[in-house]
């Protein structure tokens, strides 16, 4: 047969090794066509509308590139699939089409829904529209011929007021619930040596609603400087480290805190009762005393650690601390004169640092935090914004002080521990840090640059600008921080060591370092190291964590802020980033983000340019807007599905127009429709149409 021919077969094999064939990521546009992104390539290679139905916006694939001469444009011919961009199970919603059950991935870039077969055991409960469940991708239309997802578990119905929480834990794999607990945890360590320090004052400082409370503070003056008294709860005292609690608090490595809502690391018997250090209440605790001069330097060599009981006098609240502090306002909270003397030394303490960190090393610019109030149904009630007041800076100085000493009594005992790591600026950019720098008056070198002194004056700098640019340019050139089993230098607190141990109940590493501090003041042998998956799983979880936190604030700002796009609010808003296309906005207000696209942005487009890597908007080659310049902006739309919120700007500097409105939001609500979620194309049907 010809098919058989060795020599058609060696000229088709010639064929193929000469295709161009590259390798990279589907872009999908809203109009049906989509591109392929390279690596290492600024271009990107059109793919026609038809290929796309083979694919999915994220899937990374092997693509034949071919040239069009006449129109001079080359494009790419998805060949094979290297990784789906639904790799892994995924969250969607149910929908109906023509009675079969399909599933539509709770993915604003994935126009398709895909036929899903219900593999699940017990299906006594049956899926309606609208229902939110966990699947896996079957089949795959580039590999298959088809797309074909099947059910894993339904996840909660529709309507249901827990979803945003819910659903954006499962999409993560995250746990939804407590650990299970027990009735009785007995105490492992009664035959330790513990000192009774109950007479102390010790009071905690935290949020009304707080219940896991732990870390307590006393300090002391003495001749040279403070000696501040930090006492932590200890977890470990009731989890022994072969435990199924050990290792179901080692997977879950953090607690997660969600607007409203907060997910214990370990059972809230331990976390919110037995282990919390509640007022009046007899607790043991980890001690540490920690050495502060008057100049604000840490004296670490004389840094103590040590078994303690004590009491908590006082449940203290941040805002009602600092009212009374900042103001001497009593109406919330009127201390004892034993407690009013510890805040008034705390407050000392707590200046001598943060002007030592200011000046010296490098303290950072902070936003508000913002609080997610509910409603008796779950709903999102009211924010609240939390400024960084006296009390918040309190424990902030005295949280930092005792993870540097731990850091150093890990590094110089054990010289192994749970350390976060953070090596100032990416190698990758530091030319790029070097040339701002340069541009905005600062002179350095890569050699500067990569030591702590060098890195914190370049700190020190961008944060005494008058403008946030400096900074907010600075911080996309740094490093990510990282957790290590050995010593390393936090160039961002400037430190040469930063181990945490004083959120144990909420953090598994802090547990960890517990347990070595532990075996090196009562000379027993060392615990235990978490090996490099464990290690992984925490740094993962960290990220995961922060994703989750930010899914359920999407979910929520766009309920609370819908009522706006009718009432034209106008909010005041800071410039956060600037891509190609337009800029991202959060709202000082409440601290939600906001896209502006370029279309809304002004009506004078041509004359616009969205520098990304500069971080500014150019008007006619003049600079409009920069990173953290501040904005008048009003929203235009709300978009539950995709849960995205887009505005425009209400004024404009150097007499830029602004856009029509309304033939703007016509055309982006013609370019919706075009693009509302179709059925994946079924190869199979589509064969028997055409016969």
């Amino acid at each position: 047969m010809l098919l058989d021919n060795p020599a058609l077969q060696a000229l088709k094999r010639k064929f193929d090794e000469d295709k161009v064939k590259k390798e990279g990521v589907v872009k999908a546009s809203d109009r049906g066509f989509g591109f392929l992104e390279v690596a290492n390539e600024k271009a990107s290679y059109f793919i026609p509308p038809q290929a796309m139905k083979k694919v999915i916006n994220g899937d990374r694939v092997v693509a034949i590139i071919t040239e069009d001469k006449e129109k001079g444009k080359s494009q790419a011919e998805p060949e094979s699939l290297v990784e789906s961009a639904l790799k892994t199970n995924f969250v969607g919603r149910v929908t109906f089409v023509n009675n079969k059950m399909n599933v539509a991935p709770d993915n604003p870039t994935i126009k398709q829904y895909f036929i899903c077969d219900d593999h699940r055991t017990d299906k006594s409960k049956k899926l309606l529209e609208g229902d939110w469940i966990l699947c896996r991708l079957t089949k795959h239309g580039l590999s298959d011929g088809v797309f074909r997802a099947e059910v894993i578990e339904e996840i909660t119905t529709n309507g249901d007021p827990s979803t945003p929480w819910t659903v954006s834990l499962r999409a993560l794999d995250l746990p939804v619930a407590a650990p299970e607990g027990s009735e009785n945890y007995p105490f492992l360590e009664p035959d330790l040596p513990r000192e009774d320090l109950t007479q102390l004052p010790f009071v905690t400082i935290d949020s009304e609603k707080t219940e896991d409370m732990d870390d307590a503070l006393y300090i002391e003056k003495c001749d040279d400087g403070y000696k501040l008294y930090v006492a932590i709860a200890d977890p470990t005292g009731y989890i022994d480290e072969n435990s199924r609690l050990d290792e179901e608090a080692a997977h879950r490595a953090f607690s997660i805190y969600l607007p409203g809502r907060n997910i214990p690391m370990l059972p809230r018997e331990l976390s919110d009762d037995l282990c919390s250090l509640r007022e009046n209440e007899l607790r043991p605790t980890l001690l540490g005393i920690v050495h502060i001069l008057n100049d604000g330097t840490i004296a670490t060599d004389d840094t103590v650690f040590k078994l303690a009981n004590i009491k908590s006098h006082g449940k203290l609240i941040y805002n009602y601390v600092s009212d009374f502090l900042e103001n001497g306002d009593t109406t919330n909270f009127n201390p004892s004169p034993e407690v009013k003397a510890v805040l008034d030394l705390l407050v000392e303490m707590t200046k001598v640092r943060d002007n030592y960190r200011t000046t010296v090393l490098a303290s950072f610019r902070t936003r508000p935090d913002y609080e997610f109030v509910l409603n008796e149904e779950g709903a999102l009630d009211h924010i609240e914004v939390n400024y960084r007041r006296i009390a918040n800076q309190i424990v902030e100085e005295s949280m930092i002080a005792a993870n540097i000493a731990c850091g150093n009594f890990l590094a110089e005992h054990l010289n192994t521990g749970i350390f976060n790591i953070h090596m100032g600026f990416d190698p990758e950019y530091m030319d790029d840090a070097i040339e701002l720098l340069a541009a905005n008056g600062f002179k350095t070198t890569s050699e500067q640059l990569e030591t702590i002194s060098g890195f914190c004056a370049a700190r020190r700098y961008a944060n005494n600008q008058p403008k946030t640019y400096l900074d907010n340019m600075l911080r996309k050139y740094q490093e990510f921080s990282q957790m290590n089993l050995n010593p390393g230098p936090h160039f961002a607190l400037g430190v040469e060591n930063y181990a945490t141990w004083t959120s144990p109940i909420r953090k598994y590493g802090d547990m960890i370092n517990h347990r070595l501090l532990k075996s090196v003041i009562c000379d027993q042998e060392h615990p235990r190291l978490p090996d490099e998956t464990i290690l992984m799983i925490m740094n993962q979880a960290r990220r995961t964590n922060r994703m989750a936190e930010r899914s359920v604030r999407d979910w929520l700002y766009v309920d609370y802020l819908s009522p706006d796009v009718t009432k034209q609010t106008v909010f005041e808003g800071e410039i956060f980033d600037v891509v190609r296309g337009g800029v991202r906005v959060v709202l000082q207000e409440n601290g939600a983000f906001i896209f502006v696209p370029m279309s809304l942005f002004t009506a004078a487009r041509d004359d616009v340019d969205f520098d990304s890597e500069a971080g500014k908007i150019f008007y006619k080659k003049d600079v409009a807007f920069a990173l953290g310049d501040s904005i008048k902006v009003r929203l235009l739309s709300v978009d539950k599905i995709t849960r995205s919120i887009v505005g425009t700007p209400v004024e404009l500097p150097l007499d830029m127009p602004l856009p029509n409105i309304e033939e703007t939001m016509q055309r982006r609500r013609e370019q919706a429709a075009r693009s509302q979620r179709t059925p994946a194309p079924n190869n199979r049907a589509n064969n028997q149409n055409r016969r």
